[in-house]
């Protein structure tokens, strides 16, 4: 796998439940061939195009007799997180906070 994707991967590793052995691999069904699998393989690992449009406007606000308090992440804040996730921190007043998670997985042939 390429480094960029490996830790993606990783990341998914953690997010996925514990999988027990199969003792009988039959039990996932009837492997396809490499020609079905060719026919219904979707993208083009050669051309990624990520495009997130965020456009936001904060105008002619005031803010009058605001108190703001602290952002705190503390130790264990992610314990026992799992899968994609982010955090977004607010002490402002009249903040505009935009946000967005492009996830791209590739899968490699091992």
């Amino acid at each position: 796998m390429r480094a960029s994707h490996l830790t993606m991967a990783f990341v998914m590793v953690l997010a996925m439940p514990t999988l027990g052995v199969c003792e009988e691999p039959a039990t996932l069904g009837t492997p396809v061939s490499s020609t079905t699998l060719d026919e219904q393989r979707g993208g083009d690992d050669t051309q990624v195009h990520n495009n997130v449009n965020i456009d936001g406007d904060v105008t002619d606000n005031t803010a009058t007799n605001v108190i703001t308090g602290a952002n705190n992440i503390q130790n264990g804040s992610f314990d026992n997180a799992s899968g994609v996730f982010s955090v977004v921190q607010n002490t402002g007043a009249n903040v505009l906070i935009q946000s967005a998670t492009i996830v791209n997985v590739q899968f490699d042939d091992p």
